[in-house]
């Protein structure tokens, strides 16, 4: 997880990018605990069939803006998000104000459309990847003064 970290504080590179798969419809989601993942429908990965709906192994950054984001395990280039998706579909349907009518049910996982409250998360589990005692402590200490 620290090695992925890592490269994701770094920045890909160009060949980093060229040799990723593509996630397409892409969303994020996160769970109880906290762990964000991405779900989309992905190309070019080196152990999936193309146009597989997948989810990702836990996401440690996501830069939307650039089109990448960084798992665990690999990087990932970024198509159109979900929600870009849906309004297209709505559109051509004629519907209006339909965000969020299409449904996606992962177990155990609850969608994530805030985009602070993701950048929240990625930053507390990036801290618990550093140094996990103080991240344990820090979450001890709010525990006991409830």
């Amino acid at each position: 997880m620290r090695a992925a970290l890592n490269a994701a504080e770094a920045g890909p590179s160009e060949e980093d990018l060229a040799g990723a798969p593509m996630l397409d419809c892409w969303r994020p989601f996160f769970s109880a605990q906290g762990t964000p993942i991405l779900w989309g429908i992905v190309s070019g990965h080196p152990r999936l069939r193309d146009n597989d709906q997948i989810t990702t192994s836990q996401l440690v950054a996501l830069d939307a803006e650039n089109f990448w984001a960084r798992t665990v395990s690999r990087w990932y280039r970024l198509a159109q998000p979900f929600s870009e998706f849906e309004a297209e579909l709505a559109e051509g349907l004629n519907m209006k104000n339909a965000t969020g009518f299409l449904q996606l049910d992962i177990p155990g996982f609850e969608p994530l459309e805030d985009r602070g409250l993701l950048t929240r998360l990625l930053t507390a589990n990036g801290e618990w990847i550093r140094n996990p005692d103080a991240a344990d402590r820090a979450a001890r200490d709010l525990r006991e003064g409830d």
